[in-house]
């Protein structure tokens, strides 16, 4: 089910991505995931989709997520432990630093939920959409886990042959 199997590192990968959909040289998400389908999201899976095509709006994929932040051209979002519940959306801050001292970097554990934690080891996703100039909605979903040191690395669209230049 997924569109690709790799990293979209810029919004030209993005848009490589949806020229290759609208091509066919890769398939689009034509509905909502299956639980199976759900459970083997990993580093690296890239969904494409379009709106109308497959009768969803938004992506759900039963995983809890931090609260988005902006990372260039994409929306990015950290994988949490648990569910969202009673105490999401009270950030804890750290002692000393007011509200005003600015965004913090992915690496900072201090903005995490009240009551949540970031999930040891866990995925990261991050989205990107665009309306056509036909009115189509697309939209890419990427997940990708920290690399490790010695971790190999996916390849980029812009890398990828068959998909041109």
């Amino acid at each position: 089910m997924e569109t690709y199997k790799g990293v979209v590192r810029t919004p030209a990968d993005a848009i490589k991505l949806f020229e290759a959909c609208r091509l066919g040289l890769l398939p689009r998400v034509q509905r909502r995931l299956s639980e199976k389908e759900r459970q083997s999201i990993k580093s690296g899976s890239v969904f494409v989709w379009d709106e109308r095509e497959a009768g969803m709006r938004r992506w759900t994929d039963g995983k809890s997520w931090s609260a988005s932040r902006v990372s260039g051209s994409f929306l990015t979002y950290r994988e949490m432990e648990g569910k969202r519940g009673s105490g999401f959306g009270t950030t804890r801050r750290h002692p000393g630093r007011s509200p005003d001292s600015g965004r913090q970097s992915d690496d900072d554990q201090d903005g995490e939920p009240e009551g949540y934690r970031y999930k040891t080891d866990g995925l990261m996703k991050q989205s990107f959409s665009i309306t056509t100039s036909n009115g189509q909605h697309l939209h890419l979903i990427s997940y990708y886990a920290r690399p490790l040191p010695g971790t190999p690395s996916f390849f980029s669209p812009l890398r990828i042959p068959h998909l041109g230049t």
